[in-house]
C-alpha cells in the first residue's frame, strides 16, 4: 500500500496545482497558484533543498537558456527593428509567466533530487482533491451560473472560474488518466471505486467543456491506453507480431485512404478555424518569425494584424517567433526527452496526449498547470520505474525528514 501522508512541500504544491486552472483568481498578473510556487521556492530557498538553476534540471535547462535567448531577440528588435514591437504590458505579462514557470520548474527539480516529493503521492491527491473539487463546482453549476460573481460557464460550457474554458480543459482531460495510473497502483477496494468514478467524471466534464482540443486528446489518449493495454494481456510470444500487425495495418489503411484523412483533418481545422483567422495568423506568423529566424523577437505577441496584435495560437509557432530556431530545437529536444522517459508508464503516455493536441492546435507556454503536469508525470515516471518499491514507500521517511520545515 502506497502512502497518503503529505510534507509540507508536497502540500504547498498539491494546493497550487488545484487553483492554477482558476485563472479568474488571479491578482494581477499573479495567480493564487503561482504565489503558492513562489512561497515554495522561497522556504525551500531558506532551507537549503534549493541550490541549483539549471544544469542537470531538464525543464529548468530549458525555461533558463529560451528566457535568455527571446530576451535577446527582444533586445536585438528594440535596437534594430525589423518588426513592430507589442505593447510593453504585453511582453511584461508573457515574461512574467514564463518567469514562474522557470522557478516552479527550479523549485520542483531541486526537491526531487533533494529527495523531498514522491510524485506518485502527489498525482494521487492532485488527482481526488481536484475530482472532488470539480465534483462540486459542477453540482453548483445545476443550481447557479457564479459563485461570488464568479461565472461557473464560459459561454454556456462548463469552465469554472476561468477566461477561457481551454484553461480548464486542458487539465482535465489529462485528469482522466492520471486515474488509470491510480487505478493500476491502489489495492484499496473504496479508493479504486472512487477512483473509478472520478474517471468516469472527468471524462464527461472535458466533454462538458466542449473543448475540441480536450475531447480528441481524451478520445486518442483511451485508444492508445487500451489498444496497449489490450495487447499486454496476450502472451508474450503473441505482442510483438501483433503489434507489427496492427501498425502495419494502420499504415495501409492509411495509405489506401489518404485523400479521405486528408479531406477529414482540413474539414476539422476549417471548423475550428473560425472565419479563417487561425489559418490567416499561421501564415502571418511564418513571415514574422522569418524576420529574426535564429533567436526571435522576444517575449510578446508579435502578428500584427487588423490593427491589434496577435498570439499565434501554436505552441511551436509562438516558440519560432519568440526564440527564433535555437529556442524551436530546445523545446523539441525537451518532448523527445519527456516522451522518451514516459514510455514506460502507458497511462501517463495517454495522459500527455491530450497537452499535445493542445500544444499543436493553441499555445501551452504561458500555461503553469500543463507544466506542473508535465513535471510531475516526467519525474513520477522516473520514480516508479527506477524503484517502485522505493516510491512506495519514501512518502513517509520524506515527511520525517521535512516535518521540521
Amino acid at each position: 500500500m502506497r502512502s497518503w501522508s503529505l510534507n509540507t512541500f508536497e502540500i504547498g504544491l498539491l494546493i497550487s496545482v488545484l487553483l492554477t486552472p482558476f485563472t479568474m483568481l488571479r491578482l494581477g498578473v499573479l495567480g493564487v497558484g503561482e504565489l503558492g510556487v513562489m512561497l515554495l521556492f522561497l522556504v525551500g530557498l531558506s532551507s537549503g533543498y534549493i541550490s541549483n538553476l539549471s544544469v542537470g534540471l531538464r525543464f529548468s535547462r530549458f525555461w533558463f537558456i529560451f528566457i535568455i535567448v527571446s530576451f535577446l531577440g527582444l533586445t536585438y528588435n528594440f535596437l534594430f527593428p525589423i518588426s513592430k514591437t507589442p505593447p510593453n504590458e504585453v511582453i511584461f505579462f508573457d515574461l512574467t509567466a514564463y518567469l514562474f514557470i522557470f522557478l516552479t520548474s527550479v523549485t520542483i527539480e531541486n526537491l526531487y533530487q533533494s529527495g523531498k516529493l514522491n510524485f506518485y503521492n502527489l498525482l494521487k491527491h492532485v488527482y481526488l482533491f481536484s475530482g472532488i473539487l470539480f465534483f462540486i463546482l459542477f453540482l453548483l453549476n445545476r443550481v447557479t451560473d457564479s459563485i461570488a460573481g464568479l461565472p461557473l460557464n464560459y459561454y454556456g460550457r462548463f469552465s469554472p472560474l476561468a477566461n477561457n474554458l481551454h484553461h480548464v480543459a486542458m487539465f482535465l482531460a489529462p485528469m482522466t488518466f492520471v486515474g488509470l495510473l491510480v487505478l493500476e497502483n491502489e489495492k484499496r477496494r473504496g479508493i479504486r471505486l472512487l477512483t473509478f468514478l472520478l474517471i468516469l467524471l472527468f471524462s464527461f466534464l472535458t466533454f462538458q467543456t466542449g473543448s475540441f482540443k480536450a475531447i480528441a486528446g481524451l478520445l486518442l489518449g483511451m485508444a492508445l491506453y487500451f489498444g496497449v493495454m489490450a495487447v499486454k494481456r496476450l502472451k508474450p510470444s503473441y505482442r510483438k507480431p501483433v503489434s507489427v500487425l496492427i501498425f502495419v495495418s494502420l499504415i495501409i489503411i492509411a495509405l489506401l485512404n489518404l485523400e479521405f484523412i486528408n479531406d477529414m483533418l482540413w474539414g476539422l481545422f476549417r471548423a475550428e478555424d473560425l472565419q479563417e483567422g487561425r489559418s490567416s495568423l499561421y501564415q502571418k506568423g511564418i513571415e514574422v518569425s522569418l524576420k529574426s529566424p535564429i533567436i526571435g523577437l522576444g517575449p510578446g505577441a508579435h502578428i500584427y494584424q487588423n490593427g491589434q496584435f496577435w498570439d499565434s495560437h501554436q505552441t511551436l509557432l509562438t516558440v519560432f517567433l519568440q526564440s527564433g530556431i535555437v529556442g524551436l530545437f530546445l523545446i523539441l529536444k525537451l518532448g523527445y526527452d519527456i516522451a522518451r522517459s514516459l514510455v514506460g508508464t502507458m497511462a501517463l503516455v495517454a495522459g500527455s496526449i491530450p497537452i499535445l493536441t493542445y500544444a499543436m492546435g493553441g499555445d501551452i507556454m504561458r500555461r503553469l498547470p500543463v507544466w506542473l503536469l508535465l513535471l510531475f508525470f516526467y519525474y513520477c515516471t522516473k520514480q516508479l520505474q527506477s524503484n517502485p518499491e522505493t516510491v512506495e514507500s519514501s512518502a513517509l521517511k520524506i515527511n520525517q525528514e521535512t516535518s521540521e520545515v
